[in-house]
């Protein structure tokens, strides 16, 4: 049985069409449609053109994807100030943007999102001596991109209530 191909109007609707259902999984940026359309091979003006009608019907937005993007990190994979930053620009999203979303996180984010991304690997050390439990908390919370300060913070009140 041959298979039936369907007719396309357009280039630059094949093009949104990718698009669309590269949206479907998840919100993207702009900067990674993108790349995902560069590499189903289709051309500029293809992708101009898809990128431009999903701006114009809300399909995408890089601060909005932003601000998802931390809201889900905060939810179910806690991370610091550093790790978001980075996470945020290797998809695309724009220095000033980022600024603005991590900008209007509490300032106390950080050390409440330490404190539950700890939850899980403390009950494994709690019976390690104080000493070596701080080296965990430690590596474990900078290696989540928390920076020096929340940690320090963070070290503090797990081994005083461990006591």
């Amino acid at each position: 049985m041959a298979k039936r191909v369907r007719p396309s109007a357009t280039p630059a609707g094949d093009a949104y069409e990718a698009a669309v259902r590269y949206l479907a999984g998840r919100p993207h940026t702009v900067a990674e449609i993108n790349r995902h359309l560069r590499s189903k091979k289709f051309d500029a003006d293809a992708i101009d053109h898809a990128i431009d009608r999903l701006r114009a019907q809300r399909y995408v937005d890089d601060e909005a994807f932003a601000r998802w993007w931390v809201e889900q990190r905060e939810r179910f994979k806690p991370r610091g100030h550093r790790a978001l930053r980075t996470e945020l620009a290797q998809r695309g999203v724009g220095r000033d943007v980022v600024d603005l979303v991590l900008g209007e996180r509490a300032p106390d984010a950080d050390v409440e999102q330490a404190r539950r991304a700890l939850s899980r690997p403390l009950t494994r050390w709690s019976n390690m001596p104080d000493a070596e439990k701080r080296r965990k908390i430690h590596a474990y919370l900078v290696g989540r991109g928390f920076d020096y300060d929340t940690i320090e913070e963070v070290v503090r009140r797990e081994v005083s209530e461990a006591e």
